[in-house]
């Protein structure tokens, strides 16, 4: 409504007036006849009106006071109509603003004294209503009496109706505000009042500092206390008593409404604080004291039927204006009125106790449900209360007043229902221990509709519905939490709800339908750690949580759970085991205070909520003996069965290591509740497992009874799966229970499958959601995993079926968080590490099945930061796998080496730093190990040192070289050996061809070689050598020969193929190394058994390889050789490497030492490497003398230490004689053949005492018969070694001729050969006898030696029975021949220097003799050549005469000798024989004729020196012989004949000389003899039978023609 103007110009103003000039002119009318005095003023009010409106500058207010006049003289002439006309222009007047103060105080006189008349009332409210809201003129005692009058209206009476009250109640109620809207409008400054305008009070009792309106104001409150409190009002005068639900309602109305008074002026607060609480204490007290009938709790309308008649019963209306009263000062004034809320709150609190009428405890439930909705409100009253030390927990007792209130619900037994099921309807509600109470009314999240404290109509208690108590209660303690939540997450509470409805919504459809939702997973997902975003960082998982808040803050959320967790916990589980229909709330509300309360670190509270969803999850008696006894229940869960709930599922239940007592029954029933129940509690471990910490191992537990009742199985991955065997197993566990009278439907088949299907995908989310935990909440979980774990371990070592719950969701958290695997690794493993070292089989293949699962997962993951994929991480990755050798089980190293293999096939370029632990698992073989696992290992390493060498890397191939050698010393299979050795070629060959690459990877690695810690000094590559080479040696003394075998051959291809890429420190470590190698190989052979190796019914051996000694001669001869070969490829190089001196010295040493083993086969070939290393030697070239000297020595020790053939064989240990060793022909003659290699190297510095030696050596070779075996084998046809022997002396023979000094030695050796008898004798002494001819002045010392030594040898060829005639007769003609050569050389000079030839002269008859008459020379050819050549040099001259007279002596002797004729003689040796015969002859005549014949004899007594006599006696005596039978015609026979043949020559050559000699020469006797022997001659001519010597005959007997006559 728009107010006229002050000025009258205006033309609102104008029409204004004209209207009440109308109006005062109806009134000047109606007045007319009895009012004069009416009339008269309102002809003037029009007057002053009419005067105003022409005058522009007029003020309206001037003419105000004159214009009220006739209106109030209107309402007192108690004319009803006038006084309804005057009061509507009084209304016009004020709507219009167009009174002043004064024009105002004079209404409110009228209006009061209208009121006092009972006239118009609901007119006068109207007016005095419009009065107050149009203006602020109305004050002070003007304001007192419009409020007098208007609440005298307020009383019913008989002249006054209830709408007429009413009116006059609302329009004190507009009063009152609107005074206090003044007030506050005063205090902010937006209201002034002029003073003038305020009528001075007489019994104004107000503060003299307050305003005009904050006067008013304080006034009214305080007569309106005294009002309350029955007393009479002080400025309100005339008010002396209201209705005290009235009086309630205004201060509700003012404390509601304008509590900005109270804390803006401090004089409202005294009157708050002093007056208002004490009032509202005091009528408290009828209702603290009143205790209610307990057989009236359920009538709570009995009780107040009578109203306030009974001062001590509570009334209602005011008790529940009171508590309105109540919940404002709570709400608005906590913070001004600490100690009177606490006192308000604890008589709020009693209001719950069970002995309160049912009525007043539901008034003081929706006064906690108000408060309970305002998180601010009560972390006000906790900071307040609860924080003070001195101070009553407010927040606590409120919390715990509802736990006690909602579990005395359940022991009324005014609520009991009927026995049975039947009884408990279909909805929503609360049934415990027979008591049902329906969920009668819901609140939507954060509001309170409250119903009972509303009823400001009611003067009588209302009937509570059933139900409503519970109801309000339950929605305390969800509003409670939601308000701690919302302190402690702030704005993030309602995303986390809004987020975790939606997963709720998800999981729901999923449990319903059995199938797994797309959009449930993309939610889930989306849920990080709390809610808090995660950002997408694969490696780190740490929550950055900046927290703002004060330490003040932390402690009051950190008290607001300490002061509340104990009673909500106990409120909402009694609740929970009562639900019906609301358990996902109940449970939802525990999930989100577990959430917070390990957010603000209240483990208590937070490890009570946890076990309060655990128990929910499991039936109640097995709970109790699952998880043990619940810490905050009141009195134990009932024992009844639960029959509310459909059965889903019948199981066993888990076992244990002391089972309690519920757990003594066979089956364990699940329920829907149960389910629902489950599903809460894996929601809450899904998304709040970053709070939950150490509460992990109670919710592991129950989830790990709740798979095993359920039958889930786990599966590749580690989730667990529900299989058709569970199912069909609860099936009839299900009717075994239904037979046991048990309250069980049998379960459905496809139902179970479905149950079980969708719990196991939820059950799988709560691990994969791990990932989003921050580090510390991970490793909470893994420990109480590991904790669950080691239970299951312990009750699996009493031999019962464990649990795999807890390994199998470790192998998932593990899977799960592979983003962060330096967070959980070490952990997770170490723990499955124990797991696999459990006896039960079960548990060792689940750990181990986790192990590898992991290990292969790790290596998969991809991550999109390669920063992160460390060298550390791959070590790291692979540890566990590698600490699974230690584990001695089978079945876990079986499933190690399956693992190692998929690594290698799929990641082994990913390997990295790793490779040492792969190695590691791939070598960890030991005789323990069955020979499929030493296979499966072994083809693991074929596949590194196939194709993965490259992938190793440089570092890792000594590793890879000590595997394979690992490998190749395993016995259990020798194909893996052999093989495993050709790897080790593989190697070698790897290392060769990537040598440059090698050398850049390697060129900072200062790494140790612990192969070769001598030679620490090797570069990278050669230490790589190096181990190859020496795992080689150490195979090749390996016991298997077969392993030995290949190892050498590989050792040395090695050497031989790669060695020029060794250097000179490698080369002195790699000499290190093969000569301890054939040290112990030698040790090994000598010690090795000559029994005969048992290899079974199907293997064949060879018979030289039988035995272990002989197995053992073959790894010596390849190892000898290898060496040598070695040396003979590598010579020059060697030779500057080290002490080259004492290397040559080893080897001969070990070649000397090989050479004499008693195996033909190693000596043989010790000999050839032998032989093979000099000849390097001698191709080097400028060597060291001490090298060949060492050759030269090595070369005589073998030789002389060869066995002789005179030696005594052995004697076996039973006493019979062994078999003698002898070396092969083979042996010997390459021994013989090696000396030329040696010598040509020693030729100037060889000595007499060497040739000595020489000789002696070989001759002693020479006599060692070979072994016939031996020779056999060997199957060498080469010539005999004597002659390779005379060879080796004709090297020296050489240098003999130049250096004289060698001669007398290098005849000893030759002679010695040629006495040693083996079969090259005459050889020997025709190199002696050409050796003596080249030099024969030089020899002469020795030419006495040289004829002993053909003697000697004249004399053994005789000897000699095994040979054939025919062969001794050759070789004797040779020695002849030879003998004659030295005679025809050294005659001449001994007869030049027969003092220097004293001992040849001496020694040269009886060798003569020997070669003269003994066979095989005797009379033969040679010795007739020697007689000739003897003749020669007699007739000479200056032969000694002791010699020349020996000489005769002989010739002599020969033509005297006379053998006896024999039969098997040939005609050439009979001829020989006469030839020689005559030679002798010769002599003797030939000797007869020298001059001093007599002298030679040196016999003065021998008067036939030459035996001429004799000759011719012992001549006549055989023909006489032949000639005495002269009749006897017969032929003689050959050898007959051929003996008359000798003599008829031999006289005939007497006769001969005889006639030649000078006259005085020949004897007179000698000649008679020689005619007697005509006679003879002429008999034997006669008789016929010398026809076939008939020449010589004729010859003879021509030679006597001569002596027919005298002469």
């Amino acid at each position: 409504m728009a107010f006229v103007s002050a000025v009258t110009g205006d033309d609102s103003t104008k029409k204004f007036m004209e209207v009440l000039q109308n109006d005062f002119k109806n009134l000047s009318l109606e007045t007319k006849k009895k009012y004069p005095q009416i009339r008269e003023a309102c002809d003037e009010a029009i007057e002053k009106l009419s005067l105003a409106s022409n005058n522009p500058q007029a003020s309206l207010y001037g003419v105000v006071n004159q214009i009220l006049y006739p209106l109030v003289q209107g309402c007192e002439s108690k004319d009803l109509k006038i006084i309804k006309f005057c009061l509507g222009t009084i209304q016009r007047l004020i709507a219009q603003q167009g009174i002043d103060a004064k024009g105002a105080r004079h209404v409110v006189d009228c209006l009061y004294n209208l009121g006092q008349a009972g006239v118009l009332e609901l007119k006068l409210l109207q007016t005095a209503a419009l009065l107050m809201t149009t203006s602020d003129l109305v004050h002070g005692d003007t304001l007192a009496r419009t409020m007098v009058m208007c609440m005298k209206m307020v009383s019913t009476t008989e002249t006054r109706d209830i709408s007429t009250s009413h009116a006059a109640a609302a329009t004190v109620r507009q009063l009152v505000a609107l005074v206090f809207e003044r007030a506050l409008a005063e205090a902010d400054g937006n209201l002034k009042v002029n003073p003038a305008d305020v009528r001075l009070q007489s019994n104004n009792k107000a503060p003299k500092d307050l305003k005009p309106c904050a006067v008013d104001a304080y006034l009214i409150l305080q007569d309106i206390i005294q009002l309350i409190n029955g007393d009479a009002a002080h400025w309100l005068v005339g008010i002396s008593d209201v209705p005290k639900t009235f009086g309630l309602e205004l201060l509700d109305t003012v404390l509601t409404d304008f509590s900005p008074v109270f804390f803006k002026i401090s004089e409202f607060r005294f009157l708050l604080k002093e007056h208002v609480c004490a009032l509202i204490i005091k009528l408290f007290s009828p209702n603290v004291k009143y205790r209610a009938a307990l057989t009236a709790l359920h009538i709570p309308g009995a009780a107040g039927a009578n109203g306030g008649g009974t001062p001590e019963r509570p009334h209602f209306p005011v008790t529940m204006r009171l508590l309105r009263l109540v919940s404002v000062i709570l709400h608005k004034y906590h913070s001004l009125l600490v100690t009177e809320c606490e006192i308000f709150l604890s008589l709020t609190i009693k209001f719950l106790d069970p002995d309160k009428p049912l009525w007043q405890r539901a008034l003081a439930l929706e006064v906690l449900h108000k408060m309970t909705i305002q998180p601010k409100l009560l972390k006000s009253f906790c900071d307040c209360y609860d924080m003070k030390p001195h101070a009553t927990n407010i927040f606590q007792d409120i919390v715990n007043a509802l736990g006690a209130y909602v579990q005395s619900l359940f022991a009324s037994p005014g609520a009991a229902a009927p026995p049975g099921t039947s009884a408990i309807p279909q909805q929503s509600g609360f049934y415990c221990k027979g008591v049902w109470l329906p969920l009668c009314v819901t609140f939507e999240r954060g509001t309170a509709k409250a119903v009972y404290i509303e009823m400001l109509d009611r003067t009588e208690a209302p009937t509570i519905q059933d139900g409503y108590g519970i109801s309000v209660a339950y929605a305390c303690l969800m509003e409670i939490i939601r308000s701690i939540a919302i302190t402690v997450e702030g704005s993030e509470y309602f995303r986390l709800q809004e987020m975790y409805e939606d997963l709720h919504d998800g999981d729901e459809k999923e449990l319903n339908s059995n199938k797994t939702n797309t959009d449930t997973a993309t939610t889930e997902q989306s849920l990080t750690s709390n809610g808090h975003s995660v950002e997408a960082d694969q490696n780190s998982n740490v929550v950055q949580a900046a927290s703002d808040d004060s330490d003040k803050e932390t402690e009051l959320r950190l008290q607001l759970l300490k002061s509340s967790w104990c009673g909500l916990v106990w409120g909402l589980s009694v609740l929970a085991d009562a639900s019906i229909g609301e358990l996902e709330n109940i449970l939802r509300a525990i999930q989100t205070l577990a959430r917070v309360s390990g957010k603000v670190g209240v483990s208590a509270g937070r490890d009570a909520c946890v076990g309060a969803l655990c128990r929910s999850a499991l039936p109640a008696q097995y709970a109790a003996g699952a998880l043990g006894a619940c810490p905050w229940r009141r009195e134990p869960a009932a024992p009844e069965p639960d029959c509310r709930h459909h059965v889903v599922w019948v199981g066993t239940p888990l076992p244990s290591a002391a089972p309690a007592s519920g757990q003594q029954q066979s089956f364990v029933m699940v329920t829907s509740r149960h389910v629902t129940a489950m599903k809460a509690l894996l929601c809450a471990a899904q998304r709040d497992g970053d709070v939950i910490q150490q509460a992990w191992f109670p919710v592991l537990t129950t989830l790990q009874h709740l798979v095993w009742i359920l039958g889930l199985k786990p599966s590749t991955g580690g989730s667990m799966k529900a299989s058709r065997a569970s199912a069909d197993a609860n099936a009839v566990m299900s009717t075994s229970a239904v037979m046991a009278d048990l309250p069980v439907q049998q379960v459905p088949v496809a139902e179970s499958l479905g149950v079980m299907s969708a719990l196991s995908a939820m059950l799988s989310r709560v691990f994969e959601s791990s990932k989003d935990l921050d580090d510390v909440a991970l490793h909470h979980l893994i420990d109480a995993l590991c904790k669950l774990s080691n239970e299951a371990m312990e009750l699996a070592y009493s031999n019962r079926e464990p649990s795999l719950f807890a390994v199998a969701k470790l192998l998932e958290t593990g899977l799960a968080n592979m983003h962060r695997i330096e967070v959980m690794w070490r952990p997770i493993t170490n723990h499955l590490l124990e797991v696999c070292q459990h006896p039960h089989i079960r548990m060792r293949e689940w750990g181990v099945e986790a192990i590898t699962y992991l290990v292969q997962a790790a290596f998969q993951y991809h991550h999109n930061n390669p920063v992160h994929v460390t060298d550390a991480r791959s070590r790291l990755l692979l540890e566990p796998l590698a600490e699974l050798c230690s584990v001695r089980h089978a079945d876990v190293r079986a499933r190690q080496l399956e693992c190692a293999a998929r690594l290698l096939h799929s990641r082994g370029d990913q390997l990295g730093a790793a490779w040492p632990l792969m190695m590691q698992v791939i070598s960890a073989i030991s005789e323990h190990h069955s020979e499929q696992l030493i296979r499966s290992a072994f083809q693991c390493a074929q596949v590194v040192a196939g194709d993965l060498l490259g992938c190793a890397g440089p570092r890792c191939l000594r590793r890879v070289l000590n595997t394979a050698a690992a490998f190749a010393l395993q016995t259990k299979e020798l194909n893996i050996s052999l093989t495993a050795v050709g790897l080790m070629w593989n190697i070698s060959d790897y290392l060769y061809h990537n040598r440059d690459k090698l050398v850049a990877a390697l060129a900072g690695d200062a790494a140790a070689c612990p192969e070769a810690p001598q030679h620490d000094e090797l570069p990278p590559l050669d230490r790589l050598w190096m181990c190859l080479y020496i795992r080689l040696s150490e195979l090749c003394t390996e016991p298997r020969a077969p392993v030995r075998r290949a190892a050498s051959q590989t050792l040395f291809s090695c050497i031989g193929a790669h060695g020029a890429l060794l250097g000179k420190p490698a080369w002195r470590a790699l000499l290190a190394v093969l000569f301890p190698m054939l040290e112990q190989v030698q040790k090994q052979s000598n010690i090795a058994s000559c029994e005969k190796v048992d290899t079974g019914e199907h293997i064949l051996i060879h018979h030289t390889r039988n035995t272990a000694q002989k197995q053992w001669a073959e790894t010596q001869v390849l190892t000898l050789s290898g060496v040598s070969r070695v040396f003979h490829s590598r010579f020059q190089l060697l030779t500057t490497v080290g002490d080259f001196n004492r290397s040559w010295a080893i080897l001969l040493g070990y070649i000397t030492d090989f050479a004499l083993q008693k195996s033909h086969e190693v000596s043989v070939a010790a000999l050839k490497s032998f032989q093979e290393v000099v000849s390097a030697a001698g191709r080097a070239g400028g060597l060291p003398r001490r090298v060949w000297d060492a050759a030269w020595a090595a070369w005589t020790d073998i030789a002389a230490a060869l066995p002789d053939r005179h030696r005594e064989p052995p004697v076996t240990e039973d006493g019979k004689p062994g078999e003698e060793y002898a070396p092969s022909q083979s042996f010997l003659t390459t021994l013989v053949q090696i000396f030329p290699l040696i010598f040509q190297h020693i030729r100037p510095t060889f000595t007499a005492a060497d040739v000595e030696r020489l000789g002696a050596c070989l001759a002693h070779v020479c006599r060692i018969e070979p072994s016939a075996s031996a020779s056999a084998l060997d199957g060498s046809a080469g010539l005999a070694v004597s002659l390779h022997a005379l060879h080796c002396l004709d090297t020296v023979h050489k240098e003999a001729l130049v250096r004289h000094e060698l001669l007398g030695a290098m005849f000893v050796a030759l002679t010695s050969l040629a006495g040693a008898g083996a079969g090259a004798g005459a050889r020997c002494l025709s190199a002696a006898v050409a050796l003596y001819r080249a030099a024969p002045q030089p020899s002469a010392p020795v030419l006495p030696h040289l004829l002993q030594a053909l003697h000697s040898a004249v004399k053994k060829c005789g000897q000699e029975k095994r040979r054939r005639p025919s062969e001794q007769v050759d070789e004797a003609s040779q020695i002849a021949a030879l003998l004659l050569q030295v005679l025809e050389t050294g005659l001449p000079l001994a007869r030049e220097k027969p003092d220097d030839y004293k001992e040849f002269w001496e020694t040269l008859p009886g060798v003569l003799e020997t070669f003269l008459f003994e066979p095989p020379t005797g009379m033969g050819a040679g010795a007739g050549a020697l007689v000739a050549c003897v003749r020669g040099a007699a007739l000479a001259g200056r032969v000694p005469g002791a010699a020349l007279g020996r000489l005769l002596a002989l010739v002599r002797a020969a033509a005297l000798h006379h053998a006896p004729p024999d039969r098997t003689q040939t005609d050439q040796e009979l001829k020989e024989r006469e030839e020689f015969a005559r030679t002798c002859f010769e002599t003797l005549l030939q000797f007869s004729m020298v001059e001093n014949v007599d002298s030679i004899s040196g016999d003065d007594n021998d008067s036939d020196p030459l035996a001429i006599m004799t000759l011719l006696d012992r001549f006549q005596e055989i023909i006489m012989k032949y000639a005495e039978d002269e009749h006897d015609t017969e032929p003689l026979p050959r050898h007959q004949l051929s003996e008359i043949s000798f003599v008829l020559k031999a006289i005939a050559t007497l006769a001969e000389s005889m006639k030649k000699a000078p006259p005085g020469k020949v004897d007179a006797a000698a000649w008679r003899k020689l005619i007697d022997a005509y006679g003879g001659l002429a008999r034997l001519a006669a008789s016929g039978r010398a026809r076939g010597a008939g020449g010589a005959l004729r010859a003879a007997l021509l030679h006597y023609a001569a002596l027919l006559a005298p002469p």
